[in-house]
């Protein structure tokens, strides 16, 4: 319970809404369901909580409440004067569930493209590690296995295996157009998009 609720709860009772058994017992189980709360609210709990034990001696009779009455006016004039805390006064469940659901939305979101582009980026590397095997075979004359060792490692070195991989491309009579979007284009379009994504959603 906030600041708001005991002084409508106390309200309650001074205006007669409540009896005062009601409001003890009410007021009992707000202090017992808040580890900690307003300093006034500790300062008349004995007081409600030697009406509340009275009450249950008298077992149904009317119990004189006259004290519990004056305490709660001065606890309603305490609480007015203490600032409601910002947290209480702003919380809005509906608006974080809302905003929880933006997120995972988001992330979601954010979550697929990353696997397109991991998955693109894969695709690249493959196609780039066999064109750069063809080229060390045709240009070294070498065997498969040497030339797959080679050329494996070389297809990791910037730059150099985009070349390398591009002309093992035009060696094979296919469109240079296409070579040039696949091992110079692609590439980098990816890798400034994954940038872009990380430092809108990394930091």
């Amino acid at each position: 319970m906030n600041v708001a609720d005991w002084r409508a709860l106390i309200e309650a009772y001074l205006d007669g809404r409540l009896s005062p058994e009601a409001f003890a017992r009410r007021f009992l189980e707000g202090v017992r369901s808040n580890a900690s709360g307003p300093r006034a609210i500790a300062d008349f709990y004995p007081t409600v909580e030697a009406f509340d034990e009275e009450a249950q001696r008298a077992d149904g009779l009317s119990t004189n409440d006259d004290d519990m009455r004056a305490g709660a006016g001065r606890a309603l004039r305490a609480l007015a004067e203490a600032p409601e805390p910002p947290l209480a006064q702003t919380y809005d469940r509906a608006r974080a569930r809302e905003e929880m659901r933006r997120f995972q939305i988001q992330m979601t979101g954010c979550a697929g493209m990353g696997c397109a582009l991991a998955l693109i980026w894969v695709g690249l590397c493959v196609l780039q590690i066999y064109f750069v095997v063809e080229w060390v075979q045709e240009a070294f004359d070498w065997g498969a296995f040497p030339s797959a060792v080679l050329g494996f490692f070389l297809a990791f070195v910037p730059v150099v295996g985009n070349v390398l991989a591009f002309l093992g491309w035009i060696e094979k009579d296919l469109p240079g157009w296409v070579g040039a979007i696949l091992f110079f284009a692609a590439p980098l379009a990816t890798l400034l998009s994954g940038w872009a994504r990380w430092r809108r959603f990394g930091r």
